[in-house]
């Protein structure tokens, strides 16, 4: 061996891996995956080289981010009130994407951007992999309200993932689930996790807490994060806290986030006769705010039946809150009754009851809570290490077959 050929060897061996990441819709808009898109890209840009893809946004939003972005054509989905890619459509995207080099491309939607992707993967000869992160099939049965064609569209998305090379899900439960769509190809776990520190000054949260909400500290409190929506089942949380009222339980509830369905929320919550000292819509927070709430709240209420893992069950963890979910539901994936949170049946007696059940012990449910933090809670940084490790597994494989 001379040394020419020594030198190439080296310089490959500390060739920084180069990462291609996209979605159909992304920042200056917030949801769960754009949030496990960006603290991916965020926290694997401080050991790989990330480039992410994303649509064009119409606002004055600068991509003042920790890794370059390049944004393609999008329009405006008024129903969705997002603006969608078409990267497919754009030239001069695809052009400056094509300019740059990467070892492994991966998305984390299955539409446009997908089909971008496995493009430019198969054009520069690098494996493409994907991320399967929402449960499709209610959405587009919500919107065409038909069975068959709403099967017919889940199909489509499954062959659509059958062109990567691997796909990545948070739990087995979402893996039947993407084999429902019709993927036949490898499949992997990663994690996701919360970029909130695990908080070691819960009371004083609690107290400062208290002050700005207007609560006493035996007040329970009760806590919602994330969009309003109707696939949250928010309207579920509220009939299951009218029946709460009913018992005697005094409570406030707070509801974090924004969403269209706020108005008719509000509307059901006076038909049921609940007070605004019960149910508080806190719409957008600042971020100083969150380990407020997280560390006042008793127990967060999350009976979704969409959400394939449900952030907030990790924010919650971080400051030793325990959560109540759907038996059987992906979001309540890891919990375990009265250990380290709550489960229920998919019904607004039993989610009641299993309300009643935690808050009757209220040193108990600390005790859940404390348990939850350790084992629910894990930081961006850590599954980051697993995210970047596995793309490089990946790419070494794929080097060795060929």
């Amino acid at each position: 061996m001379d040394n020419n050929e020594i030198n190439v060897n080296i310089n490959d061996s500390e060739k920084k891996l180069s990462l291609l990441e996209g979605m159909d819709i992304y920042l200056p808009h917030v949801d769960g995956v754009i949030t496990c898109m960006h603290q991916y890209c965020t926290h694997a840009s401080k050991e790989i080289d990330v480039t992410a893809i994303a649509p064009y946004d119409a606002g004055q939003y600068d991509d003042k981010l920790p890794y370059p972005v390049i944004r393609c054509r999008s329009i405006f989905i008024p129903f969705l009130g997002y603006r969608y890619c078409r990267a497919t459509k754009d030239k001069k995207f695809y052009q400056k994407v094509m300019e740059k080099e990467f070892d492994i491309v991966h998305v984390n939607s299955p539409f446009n951007m997908a089909d971008f992707a496995i493009k430019v993967a198969r054009k520069k000869g690098v494996p493409a992999v994907a991320t399967f992160h929402s449960n499709m099939r209610p959405i587009f049965k919500s919107i065409v309200k038909s069975k068959w064609i709403t099967e017919k569209m889940v199909a489509h998305l499954g062959k659509t993932y059958n062109k990567f090379d691997e796909v990545f899900v948070c739990s087995p439960i979402v893996a039947e689930q993407c084999r429902s769509f019709g993927y036949k190809g490898k499949i992997s776990y990663l994690p996701f996790g919360t970029k909130l520190k695990k908080c070691d000054q819960k009371q004083q949260n609690r107290e400062l807490a208290n002050q700005k909400f207007g609560l006493k500290e035996d007040d329970l409190a009760f806590i919602y994060v994330g969009r309003i929506e109707k696939l949250k089942r928010i309207d579920f949380i509220l009939k299951s806290l009218k029946a709460l009222s009913d018992k005697g339980y005094s409570f406030k509830f707070f509801i974090v986030g924004k969403g269209q369905e706020k108005k008719k929320l509000v509307k059901l919550k006076n038909k049921l006769g609940l007070t605004d000292e019960q149910v508080v819509f806190t719409g957008f927070v600042e971020e100083s705010d969150f380990p407020l709430l997280y560390s006042r709240a008793d127990l967060l209420l999350f009976p979704s039946l969409y959400d394939n893992f449900g952030l907030v069950k990790v924010e919650a963890a971080a400051f030793d809150t325990p959560g109540l979910f759907i038996d059987g539901s992906c979001a309540g994936y890891g919990v375990t009754h009265g250990v380290n949170g709550y489960l229920s049946k998919d019904s607004v007696e039993d989610f009641t009851d299993a309300i009643v059940q935690a808050v009757s012990d209220r040193e108990k449910l600390k005790q859940v809570g404390v348990q939850a933090g350790r084992d629910l809670y894990i930081s961006w940084e850590d599954c980051t290490k697993q995210f970047v490790e596995r793309r490089k597994e990946i790419v070494e494989r794929e080097k060795h077959d060929n």
